[in-house]
């Protein structure tokens, strides 16, 4: 799992005055769904829970219509198998070499929900 605070915003720009709240933003990715479902959950907890013990308000907002949380892409094993066997005939022995996942986010992964990719 990954977790990239790519935004910390607060205050009006004084330097001197504490700001009546912060924004903070950015992503999260895991290779599975279920792994990003329970770091969903586990954000939301720690984030409230903290603003709790500082006697403060928190509310998390991570999903939404314009920003649907992406599933992981995940590659069909029987269709990777294929791939390997057609791509190896192709390109001989050697040409085709396997890498170890990445935490890629893209919109295929919504397809791959419903067809095998």
């Amino acid at each position: 799992m990954v977790i990239t605070v790519a935004k910390f915003q607060g205050g009006g720009g004084a330097f001197n005055v504490i700001p009546d709240s912060v924004t903070i933003g950015g992503t999260f990715r895991a290779f599975s769904k279920e792994s990003l479902l329970q770091l969903k959950q586990r954000i939301e907890e720690v984030i409230i829970g903290q603003a709790d013990v500082q006697r403060c308000n928190a509310t998390v907002t991570i999903n939404s219509i314009e920003k649907p949380l992406y599933p992981p892409s995940v590659n069909d094993k029987d269709l990777h198998k294929f791939f390997q066997r057609v791509a190896g005939d192709m390109l001989r022995t050697g040409g085709v070499k396997d890498v170890q996942p990445i935490m890629g986010s893209e919109d295929f992964s919504f397809y791959q929900e419903l067809i095998p990719g």
